[in-house]
């Protein structure tokens, strides 16, 4: 198993491969016309299973499927300022020692 080629999609992906939105695929999820396996809270739908039930295979699915990529500009992170949280009414500080307004 690689990121390249997941086992399972989200509800979201896999609604995107069937072209449908994210409310119906969620329908489908619960009149069980979806596929899906649940992992307590956590909603996932099998590609093999999903492969089958559309007729093709499971590389059509993961070639339908347009997985977020991870990119960190570390250049622009660096620059941008960090400010702590301001829970309570009490000042936080940046990491530079300045104190925040809320």
């Amino acid at each position: 198993m690689s990121a390249d080629h997941p086992l399972t999609l989200t509800v979201e992906q896999a609604a995107a491969v069937l072209g449908i939105g994210r409310s119906t695929a969620y329908e489908l999820v619960r009149s069980g016309d979806l596929p899906c396996l649940r992992l307590r809270r956590r909603i996932v739908v099998p590609v093999a299973r999903l492969a089958d039930r559309l007729g093709v295979s499971a590389r059509d699915i993961e070639a339908a499927v347009v997985l977020p990529a991870v990119c960190i500009d570390t250049e622009a992170e660096a620059k941008a300022p960090h400010f702590t949280s301001n829970e309570g009414g009490v000042a936080g500080r940046t990491p530079d020692g300045s104190q925040t307004l809320f």
